[in-house]
């Protein structure tokens, strides 16, 4: 009996090469390639977010201040603390840090006379990637004031100090 039988209905075992393997052989291939620009859109995409962000407040916090609507804001008194405070809580960037705030207007205060808001962001490095301006984004509104009243109260300028290694304020800061 060294002839062993099949079982009745049972198939002849034969063995074929697999391919099981070469699908996680490929993934591994094109996965760091695959992450990297996944990461690196959505660094940017915050990037991006960011830079308008910061657009769009400083824009309204200039359109704020020309026509002289100074909102409470977090326990400030003086006006021009006010609109920085404003101007910070509208830029909202979402990765980057507390954004910096420049105010400055042409003395005295007429109907005319220009006012300008700029703003410094860092953003936070998220990725591998390299960030343009070395992830600071800046961004200047001038705007012509359009009340003739008291000028606001408080100093212009900056409401704090640039750290070591931020870029300059922009022309006409």
């Amino acid at each position: 009996m060294g002839v062993r039988q099949r079982e009745h209905g049972a198939q002849p075992r034969v063995r074929t090469r697999g391919n099981d393997g070469a699908a996680a052989v490929e993934f591994a291939l094109v996965s760091g390639i695959l992450f990297l620009l996944l990461f690196g859109i959505i660094q940017y995409g915050l990037y991006f977010n960011d830079s308008l962000n910061a657009r769009q407040g400083v824009r309204e916090a200039a359109r704020q201040g020309v026509v002289k609507t100074f909102h409470a804001c977090g326990g400030k008194t003086l006006d021009l603390d006010k609109l920085r405070c404003q101007t910070q809580e509208q830029i909202g960037a979402v990765t980057g840090d507390t954004p910096y705030v420049k105010v400055n207007f042409a003395s005295p205060w007429t109907k005319g006379q220009p006012l300008t808001v700029c703003t410094l962001v860092k953003t936070s490095r998220i990725g591998i990637l390299p960030m343009p301006n070395d992830g600071w984004i800046s961004s200047k509104t001038q705007l012509s004031i359009e009340q003739a009243t008291t000028p606001p109260t408080g100093a212009a300028g900056a409401d704090r100090a640039l750290p070591a290694g931020a870029p300059e304020w922009p022309a006409g800061c």
